[in-house]
């Protein structure tokens, strides 16, 4: 086996912060992203189709697969045909149906792999991007695409403190399943690689998990909880002005998407348990236990950092007044949608824990959301304080592809008209 193909199979690439308490009910979503509540039901299925992909407003479920692929061949018929059979292997995936009638052929390779054979669905959802690089590659228009490429979508570029690994980040095509059972995560994107075999293949792949049955706003790997911040799931003004993309944004093809970050964020966990508790609160700016701001009572309290300009009670480069100033309307702006997994993986090559934030974030404008919150938490001159217990190593910016409307239609379509 060569080092890309093992590379290929091997857990790497994002990371983030878990999102916060609207993951406590379980919801029903209807095609177009509307949500209802309902009971809670193990094999409760998510419909594929509506005018926008699922994923991103979709309440969190406990476990996600992310991959990203490389596209390897050069005629772009073989890859609209590509998006089509994953148009309809996701739809059929999702309603929780096999790929294929039982029994299958003798005489080949089963069509699905089977291991999700007696599984509930586990409310999967399937989610599909393109980079960068599908449209123009080291100056090549690979595919005749180039002059739609959407104007805000770039290769996430190094930020300070970052050490990427180039084979753990970019990529032309990145894929986010999310179930409530890792397995049928795996089962997805097993099968949609395999699909994909002389049109793609796999450059990295990462699992990443929320607990279980906790209750209320996840927490991260150093004990916080992350997320409280983040936006109602059903504030259709907030997803309209900051998450979904209209025609007029630059790709009349691409309305109805949006803007995805990944990045993979090793945590120091042997480092971190060694500060002290009080320390620990003043890097992230929160109590730890109840997850108010230092300078309140309750985890939904605002922080009053206009009262606070020397930074006696929240540390001026504490994680929450870098990543959210509170600046009225110019933060407002900037706010974008959260929806990270941490991950837990092996030892790494020196025997420390390998574990941290599988970061995913959605947002209308990466340069004026994302990049203008990460640029204040990476600034040489006052940078995160929590930048010294991470290390981000890889991921991409992708643009998620609008949502397929009816059958017969395809992911990506309008992009090859």
């Amino acid at each position: 086996m060569n080092r890309r193909a093992f590379l290929g199979m091997t857990a790497a690439g994002a990371a983030g912060v878990v999102l916060g308490d609207l993951l406590g009910k379980t919801k029903q979503i209807l095609p177009g992203g509307s949500q209802v509540a309902t009971a809670d039901v193990a094999n409760e299925t998510i419909s594929f189709y509506g005018a926008h992909q699922t994923g991103v407003v979709t309440p969190a479920q406990n476990f996600a697969n992310i991959a990203a692929f490389d596209v390897t061949t050069s005629d772009v018929k073989e890859l609209q045909e590509l998006m089509k059979q994953w148009t309809e292997m996701a739809a059929t995936l999702m309603a929780g149906k096999p790929l294929a009638a039982e029994p299958q052929d003798a005489k080949f390779p089963p069509t699905d792999t089977g291991e999700q054979i007696g599984l509930d669905t586990g409310k999967l959802t399937i989610t599909f991007a393109v980079g960068a690089t599908l449209f123009d590659k080291e100056g090549v228009d690979r595919f005749g695409l180039r002059a739609k490429k959407p104007a805000g979508l770039t290769e996430m570029p190094i930020f300070h403190k970052d050490t990427l690994q180039e084979q753990l980040t970019h990529g032309d095509i990145v894929i986010q399943a999310c179930s409530d059972d890792p397995m049928i995560c795996f089962h997805a994107i097993r099968n949609l690689a395999k699909a994909a075999r002389g049109v793609a293949h796999l450059r990295w792949q990462q699992t990443g998990q929320l607990g279980v049955k906790s209750q209320g706003t996840k927490r991260n790997l150093f004990g916080f909880k992350d997320g409280t911040n983040n936006p109602a799931l059903n504030d259709e003004n907030f997803m309209k002005n900051n998450v979904w993309l209209e025609s007029g944004d630059g790709a009349a093809w691409l309305a109805g998407g949006t803007y995805m970050v990944v990045r993979r964020i090793h945590m120091r966990i042997e480092t971190w348990d060694q500060q002290t508790y009080s320390d620990q609160e003043t890097i992230i700016g929160r109590q730890k236990v109840s997850g108010a701001p230092l300078d309140g009572h309750a985890e939904m309290d605002q922080p009053k950092f206009s009262e606070d300009d020397q930074g006696k009670m929240t540390a001026l480069d504490s994680h929450i007044r870098l990543s959210n100033p509170r600046a009225g309307e110019s933060s407002e702006r900037e706010r974008i949608l959260r929806r990270g997994y941490n991950f837990m993986e092996n030892l790494d090559d020196v025997g420390r824990i390998n574990a941290g934030l599988l970061f995913v974030c959605f947002n209308r404008n990466i340069q004026t959301q994302f990049e203008s919150i990460q640029k204040r938490l990476t600034n040489p001159k006052l940078p995160d304080q929590m930048l010294a217990y991470t290390d981000t190593t890889g991921g991409g910016y992708f643009a998620v592809l609008p949502g397929v409307t009816a059958k017969g239609s395809y992911l990506g379509q309008g992009l090859f008209a």
